[in-house]
């Protein structure tokens, strides 16, 4: 995932890691719980699809039926564009867009932090 401004786009995990990203706790929570729940389905919806469209075809044991039951098996799974190398990229992309807000959250926590302390400096000063 990218952020993109003036002239360049630039990777969301290198916001994040920088600092310059950050997420209130309370609204960061509640993308983290969407993100994981989307998560929760791609992971549903491959897991019925190994059980279902992976599943060889039955198309009886002659030359025609074996080369239709790979073909289809190959579109469903092997394939570039193939449902499960579709979902499998969408997957990794909702993780890491999940680490992101983790470690926004993160950084959200520890800017307050500091301030905190460098408030207590000034008023005990």
């Amino acid at each position: 995932m990218y952020i993109v401004g003036d002239n360049d786009a630039v990777a969301l995990r290198d916001t994040v890691s920088s600092g310059q990203v950050q997420i209130d706790p309370t609204a960061g929570e509640e993308l983290r719980k969407q993100l994981q729940a989307q998560i929760d389905q791609v992971d549903s919806w491959l897991e019925r699809s190994r059980s279902s469209i992976t599943r060889p075809a039955p198309l009886g044991a002659n030359p025609v039926g074996d080369a239709m039951r790979d073909k289809f098996t190959h579109r469903a799974e092997g394939e570039q564009y193939s449902f499960v190398s579709v979902m499998t990229a969408y997957r990794t992309v909702l993780e890491q867009t999940k680490n992101s807000v983790v470690e926004a959250i993160e950084n959200f926590t520890k800017l307050d932090e500091e301030t905190q302390a460098e408030l207590k400096k000034l008023t005990n000063s």
